[in-house]
């Protein structure tokens, strides 16, 4: 007898937990197979020179702070709940797509 197949939930588990990183960038980027984002801090130029030397360059070197690569079945659903939170944030009222965001 098989056993009955059950859905599973996945919840965050806070007491494992990893370094909080900021970034105020997100380069993004796709393949047929995933999406990465790239985030990093962009700090102005923080000295003259620095100020010459970009508009020089037309660069802004920015620290990578994190690499996220996620697989391009997950990015739909990304989008949405990132959506859900912003309407939250905004008070913004979404039309209802029947799939389940956290």
């Amino acid at each position: 007898m098989a056993a009955e197949e059950r859905p599973v939930q996945i919840i965050a588990d806070h007491t494992q937990t990893s370094p909080r990183v900021y970034a105020n960038y997100v380069q993004v980027s796709s393949s047929p197979i995933d999406t990465t984002l790239t985030f990093c801090e962009v700090i102005g130029p923080q000295s003259e020179e620095e100020a010459l030397r970009m508009q020089k360059t037309g660069c802004l070197p920015a620290p990578v702070k994190a690499v996220l690569v996620i697989p391009n079945q997950i990015v739909d659903g990304l989008i949405q709940a990132l959506q859900a939170q912003r309407n939250k944030q905004t008070g913004s009222a979404a039309a209802s797509t029947g799939t389940t965001v956290q």
